[in-house]
């Protein structure tokens, strides 16, 4: 499991990275054609971060962490889906800035997950 959850991290890392430098390029205006593409690097962002809450629930690193990593993934998906139905017009910058927030707690989530997994592996590993 220590295989599975480091490639799920860098999942998390490399795909939120993408997805925040994409969404700055949406937000200027350019690449709005890449659209598609962030759309499907969130996805797989969202099953990483999936992934780390399975093997966290079984690693023990605390029920409410793994709850609150699987519910923070149907929001980011759900806020991606439906954002540009969202507040239109010259007040969308709040879903933006919402999604973007959104984004920064999911990545923060799989960083800890991982990091709780290794930690409880890490004992077991020793012995």
């Amino acid at each position: 499991m220590q295989g599975t959850t480091t490639v799920a991290q860098m999942l998390v890392r490399i795909c939120g990275g993408l997805l925040i430098l994409l969404g700055i390029f949406f937000w200027t205006g350019h690449a709005l054609s890449l659209i598609p593409i962030h759309m499907l690097l969130g996805l797989v962002f969202v099953i990483a971060l999936w992934v780390l809450a399975g093997i966290g629930a079984r690693a023990g690193v605390g029920a409410g962490l793994v709850a609150l990593a699987v519910l923070w993934g149907i929001i980011v998906l759900a806020l991606g889906m439906t954002q540009t139905r969202l507040v239109p017009g010259s007040a969308h910058w709040v879903i933006r800035v919402l999604h973007l927030l959104v984004g920064l707690v999911a990545i923060r989530l799989g960083e800890v997950l991982a990091q709780r997994i290794k930690a409880v592996r890490a004992p077991a590993m020793r012995a």
